[in-house]
């Protein structure tokens, strides 16, 4: 088995009585320290095995949690051709004195590199000439483990958040996932009345982009960003790119902004920009600090908007009406 690792950078602990870590496990499309090129797309086929395990210092014998949501996202989000890193969030095993420890050591900035172990399939990977010089593109993996160690490979990586939980599902800003996308029509409301309301937790997150941690997980009152087309039946099917604009559109502040925590709002935006970036499509940004009055103005934005399109639909109407005469 093959392992890369990857510089942990700072920590940031937003709540020390939950237990969940964010982190960039590895960065792809540049030559890193191993002097190999991992393809953007190489952990694609894994992305469907999770959870993965998480060791310590690729111990087998020591799993410290594992990986419970992961995506691949571009550095540059107006460059998508470029690198990527692939973000993973990684649920602790609190119940274990390892994983608390293991925990400790990420918040707390004693270690700084994350490590990904792959197999590798015979075709996996070729050799290319890069400036010169022979590099092993690798372009296809099995995704095995990931490991907290003290000595890395892959550059520019770093833990995004850690927060101590002793449940296994996470709560709040729900991880990326991999699914099939559409551009077609969305109706926020429609495709929300069609989810039956007796599913399990793990059908709404397929849904959703947002868990309220106040309500019931089980309930659908507690889910935020719809942002996935749902069948007449109540099948959850292709994430919708409209819904996705509309939920970062929420997030940056129009229709009134969205209700959420503000240290929550970065992750829903991974969610739904990770489901564009899917569809070969880059996400708006993400606006920082928004204020009472960029929430407002975009309300009268909207409004004005809204006047705009009744008044056009209410003029080709009226012409329709006097064509038929």
């Amino acid at each position: 088995m093959e392992h890369k690792i990857s510089d942990i950078g700072s920590t940031k602990v937003l709540d020390e009585s939950r237990g969940i870590v964010e982190a960039w496990v590895n960065t792809m499309g540049v030559i890193d320290k191993d002097g190999d090129i991992i393809k953007p797309g190489a952990f694609d086929g894994s992305l469907g095995n999770l959870p993965i395990p998480v060791l310590s210092g690729h111990n087998q014998n020591d799993i410290v949690g594992k990986v419970v949501g992961a995506a691949t996202i571009p550095v540059d989000g107006a460059n998508p051709d470029g690198p990527h890193r692939l973000h993973a969030t990684i649920q602790m095993n609190m119940q274990t004195q390892s994983g608390r420890e293991a925990f400790s050591n990420v918040s707390g900035d004693y270690v700084r590199e994350w490590s990904v172990g792959f197999n590798m399939p015979p075709d996996g990977a070729k050799v290319e000439n890069v400036d010169g010089h022979p590099v092993r593109i690798i372009e296809d993996v099995d995704w095995v483990e990931t490991s907290t160690v003290v000595r890395g490979a892959s550059p520019d990586t770093q833990t995004i958040s850690s927060k101590s939980e002793n449940m296994v599902d996470e709560k709040d800003a729900i991880p990326p996932h991999k699914t099939d996308t559409t551009t077609g029509p969305w109706d926020s409301g429609e495709m929300s009345s069609r989810i039956p309301n007796d599913i399990p937790a793990s059908e709404f997150k397929e849904m959703y982009a947002y868990v309220d941690p106040e309500k019931n997980e089980d309930t659908k009152q507690a889910y935020k960003f719809p942002h996935h087309d749902v069948s007449e039946t109540g099948d959850i099917g292709a994430a919708n790119i409209r819904g996705c604009q509309a939920a970062i559109a929420a997030l940056n502040g129009a229709r009134g902004g969205a209700d959420v925590p503000t240290e929550d709002r970065r992750g829903i935006w991974k969610h739904v920009a990770a489901h564009m970036d899917d569809a070969g499509m880059t996400a708006p940004e993400l606006r920082e600090n928004l204020t009472a009055s960029d929430t407002t103005d975009e309300v009268a934005f909207d409004t004005a908007h809204a006047t705009v399109l009744r008044s056009a639909r209410l003029a080709l109407l009226k012409l329709r009406m006097k064509i038929k005469q």
